[in-house]
C-alpha cells in the first residue's frame, strides 16, 4: 500500500518544477504522514487509558519511533524507487485515477483525524 502511496507522491512532487529531488521528498513525506498516524494513535491509547507521560520521555520516544520509520521505509521505499516507479507507470487510466484518489484521501484523513485527535484529546495529555 505504502508503495503505490509512495509512488503518487513522487508522481505528483515531479510536476513542481523548484524540486530537483521528487523521490526523496516523497519519501520524507510518507514517513511525515506515517508519524502523524502513529501520533493520532498515542493521542487516542494516552486518552482512554489514561496514561501520564512525561515531557522527555514522549520526546524519547517520538525521536525512537521516528528513526525506525525513517530506516524501513529507507530500505522498503527509497532503496527500491526505480522499481516501484516501474512498476505504475504502467497501470491502466481508471487504476490511475483510484490510485490517485486513495492517495489524497489517504493524506487528507490523516492530517484532519491528527489535528482532530489532538484537539479532542490533548487536556489529557
Amino acid at each position: 500500500m505504502y508503495r503505490e502511496l509512495y509512488y503518487w507522491m513522487y508522481f505528483n512532487l515531479r510536476k513542481v518544477k523548484t524540486n530537483d529531488m521528487p523521490a526523496f521528498n516523497a519519501y520524507a513525506l510518507i514517513c511525515v504522514l506515517q508519524l502523524f498516524n502513529i501520533t493520532t494513535l498515542l493521542v487516542l491509547i494516552n486518552y482512554f487509558i489514561n496514561i501520564k507521560l512525561e515531557k522527555d520521555a514522549a520526546i524519547y520516544t517520538s525521536l525512537i519511533g521516528g528513526i525506525i520509520i525513517l530506516i524501513f521505509n529507507r530500505f522498503l521505499l527509497y532503496n527500491k524507487r526505480e522499481i516501484i516507479f516501474k512498476k505504475y507507470d504502467n497501470k491502466n487510466p481508471s487504476r490511475k485515477t483510484k490510485g490517485q484518489l486513495f492517495f489524497w484521501l489517504y493524506v487528507l484523513l490523516s492530517l484532519i483525524i491528527l489535528f482532530v485527535a489532538i484537539s479532542n484529546f490533548s487536556t489529557n495529555i
